[in-house]
C-alpha cells in the first residue's frame, strides 16, 4: 500500500534551499557579492539554474539584485525589521483569531517544536534556536487552517529569519530558558478557553531590537515596562 506520492525536488529546488541555508548560517554575509561563475563551479550548476535559485530568493527578500553589481544578501535596518514585524503580528494575530474562533487548540505539531526548544542550553547555536522559533510561530499560524494564511506567513518569516540573525547581538541579552519561557507562554495563552488573540499576539510582539528586555524582567511584565 503507498503511504503518500513522493515530492519530486528539482535542482533549482535543492539550490534555493541550500543557499538559503547559507544566508541564515551567515556564510554569505549582509552585502557580499555573489559571483555567479565561481559559484556556479563550486556547486555544479549551470549559471542559467544558479540565477533561477538566485530570482526565487530575491522574490522572498532575501537577496537582492542591483545593476553593476549583481547579488547580495540586504542589510536590514530598524526600518525595514520594524515593517516586517508589523505584517508578522497581523497575519500571526488574524491566524489566532480564527483559531481561537475554531475552537483549535495548539496541537502535537506544536508541542513537538516546544520539546525540541526546552532542551536547547546557552550553547545552541541561535541558527537552530530561530529555526525552532520560526517553526512555532508556523505551526501556530497552520492551525487557521488557510492554505494561504500560511503560505503568505512562510514567506514573510524568511525575511524575518534574516533579521534575526542580523540582530544577534541584542538576542544574546536574553537566556535560553527565558526565550523558552516566553514561548512556552506564548503556547499556553492560545491553549486557554478565554484567549485573546491580540492581547497574545501583542503581548509576544513587543520585543525588538530597539527595545530589548533586561535579564531580569519577566515576559508578561515586559510590555508594561517597554510602554511606559
Amino acid at each position: 500500500m503507498v503511504a503518500g506520492k513522493l515530492q519530486t525536488v528539482s535542482v533549482v529546488d535543492a539550490l534555493e534551499e541550500h543557499l538559503r541555508m547559507d544566508i541564515f548560517k551567515g556564510k554569505i554575509e549582509a552585502g557580499e557579492r555573489i559571483k555567479e561563475s565561481p559559484l556556479a563551479k563550486e556547486l555544479e550548476v549551470s549559471r542559467h539554474t544558479l540565477r533561477a535559485a538566485l530570482s526565487r530568493l530575491e522574490n522572498v527578500g532575501l537577496l537582492e539584485y542591483r545593476e553593476n553589481r549583481g547579488w547580495s544578501v540586504p542589510q536590514f535596518g530598524q526600518e525595514e525589521y520594524e515593517d516586517i514585524l508589523m505584517l508578522r503580528e497581523s497575519l500571526e494575530t488574524t491566524a489566532y483569531r480564527v483559531a481561537v474562533d475554531k475552537g483549535i487548540k495548539p496541537n502535537a505539531a506544536v508541542d513537538a517544536v516546544i520539546a525540541r526548544m526546552k532542551v536547547m542550553t546557552e550553547e545552541t547555536p541561535w541558527f537552530e534556536r530561530i529555526e525552532a522559533d520560526c517553526d512555532l510561530h508556523q505551526s501556530l499560524v497552520d492551525l487557521a487552517g488557510s492554505p494561504r494564511l500560511s503560505r503568505a506567513f512562510a514567506d514573510m518569516m524568511d525575511e524575518f529569519r534574516l533579521c534575526r540573525m542580523q540582530s544577534l547581538e541584542w538576542l544574546q541579552e536574553l537566556p535560553v530558558a527565558r526565550w523558552i519561557a516566553f514561548h512556552e507562554k506564548l503556547v499556553e495563552d492560545l491553549k486557554d478557553d478565554n484567549a485573546d488573540p491580540e492581547s497574545v499576539a501583542g503581548t509576544h510582539f513587543v520585543a525588538a531590537p530597539w527595545n530589548a528586555p533586561r535579564a531580569d524582567v519577566k515576559p508578561e511584565e515586559f510590555k508594561a515596562a517597554v510602554s511606559q
